[in-house]
């Protein structure tokens, strides 16, 4: 749960990736709005390192890798490997949108269309949830333009890593 100093915090990133994804979407023709906040959202919640791995095996370590969270949620409930595979579809557009080429850096080399077909199917999954059907139409959503989505997190990639936008967010204490 958030604390209210950290919600307060987000608020700026939460208006700074509104107004970014809105013209990332502009950019990769994606025209819904539902699908545009929740774009804005998770980039706000993946701010905070500790909700990229939000996963632990017994031990208490995080899981980092897919193939980890895959073996979870198979071994787990129905409920819980719907929210497995919603949070396996937020990283792999996370990754995918903000981080790419981390993909294929040093000895790991993992494939984009692996990556991209992994992320929709588990948003499709996600979103056949007899469990929560309010939720569903987004999730098919996101599993339907999930490339646009990717697109326009590429967009929001490029433009916050210009030198200007960072100097910009420095001064004003953004990030």
């Amino acid at each position: 749960m958030a604390s209210a100093q950290q919600i307060s915090h987000d608020l700026p990133l939460q208006k700074l990736f509104d107004t970014l994804t809105r013209r990332g979407s502009q950019q990769s023709q994606l025209s819904d709005l539902e699908v545009r906040h929740y774009l804005a959202d998770l980039l706000v919640k993946f701010v905070h390192i500790e909700n990229v791995f939000p996963l632990q095996d017994e031990p208490g370590c995080n899981l980092q890798y897919i193939a980890d969270i895959l073996k979870k949620a198979e071994d787990s409930a129905v409920t819980d490997k719907l929210d497995f595979y919603k949070r396996i579809g937020d990283y792999t557009l996370f990754i995918l949108g903000l981080f790419p080429e981390s993909l294929n850096h040093g000895r790991h080399c993992i494939s984009l269309n692996y990556y991209t077909e992994l992320g929709r199917r588990c948003y499709m999954t996600v979103s056949r949830n007899r469990f929560q059907p309010e939720a569903a139409p987004v999730f098919r959503k996101l599993a339907e333009q999930f490339h646009n989505c990717v697109h326009t997190l590429n967009w929001v990639r490029s433009y916050i890593q210009d030198p200007f936008y960072q100097y910009i967010f420095r001064q004003f204490e953004i990030v």
